[in-house]
């Protein structure tokens, strides 16, 4: 934390901005909260990038939003590694999923479907990617948890376009059908979908098919394990292909698969400065 509870009646929004101005030049990576009563703006940064400000249900606001809307907030500044950040960010409109079953068994399950978002259990809050924690605190053994996380199956079909549009384009630099066959045999005691002689999830041309009953916690584990394992069977790597904007959509973050993280809302100084 590097301030907490600041009121804007005696430390002003135009001094805050002078201060977040300067950090971001120094590469600053954190969250700002500014509440007000019931109202709330969170901004994220990433290697000093501002990646935008949200509030409730992910709704996007600007500064000149939070300075006029909220004119006497008290703010928070907190510093977080890059990874975190855009975890927040991506997450930022995810609705609330209750697990089934209670830590640390559902551990087990967010490390299987490679789990990215955000754990809540009573105060304790974690962030994830790739099922592994990077920061917060785990729950209490025994308690149950919500999760919140963009990769649920009322996203599934961005999912699938994202998932389709990624190895179309892997495929468009290097063939893919051989070593992901290979690949898929592999793995398939792992990932029971990726077994070629289900068909449930398959790869032919780039073309990716999904089996409709294959859910949303099983395709993308799988097809993210897939998918490095074959890149690293052929000796590239995702830096070096030409993928056009696909590292800057939102599911690539989602996916766990690193890189950039789009900045939707540059910071500005307030009118007048």
């Amino acid at each position: 934390m590097i301030y907490a509870d600041l009121c804007t009646d005696h430390y002003p929004w135009t001094e805050i901005m002078v201060d977040l101005e300067a950090r971001q030049t120094a590469g600053f990576s954190g969250v700002l909260d500014a509440v007000q009563g019931e109202r709330w703006a969170r901004f994220v940064w990433a290697r000093g990038q501002c990646l935008g400000g949200f509030t409730g249900g992910g709704q996007a606001v600007g500064w000149a939003q939070t300075h006029g809307g909220l004119p006497r907030a008290r703010v928070r500044l907190g510093e977080c590694p890059a990874p975190v950040s855009a975890v927040i960010w991506t997450s930022r409109a995810a609705r609330a999923g209750q697990l089934a079953g209670r830590w640390p068994d559902t551990q087990l399950i967010l490390k299987h479907e490679q789990f990215y978002g955000l754990l809540v259990s009573e105060e304790r809050c974690s962030v994830w990617e790739s099922g592994q924690v990077l920061a917060g605190q785990v729950p209490d053994s025994g308690a149950l948890c919500v999760a919140y996380s963009p990769n649920t199956p009322e996203n599934r079909e961005p999912l699938l376009r994202f998932w389709r549009d990624l190895l179309a384009a892997v495929h468009h630099n290097v063939s893919l059908d051989e070593v992901w066959q290979q690949t898929c045999v592999r793995l398939s005691a792992e990932h029971p979908c990726l077994d070629p002689f289900v068909h449930d999830v398959t790869l032919r041309g780039g073309v990716l098919n999904v089996d409709p009953g294959v859910a949303v916690g099983e395709f993308r584990p799988a097809l993210q394990t897939a998918l490095r394992a074959a890149l690293l069977g052929l000796g590239v790597g995702l830096d070096n292909l030409a993928l056009g904007n696909l590292p800057s959509r939102p599911e690539w973050a989602a996916a766990g698969l690193g890189g950039p993280v789009t900045g939707a809302a540059p910071l500005r100084r307030p009118v007048g400065r």
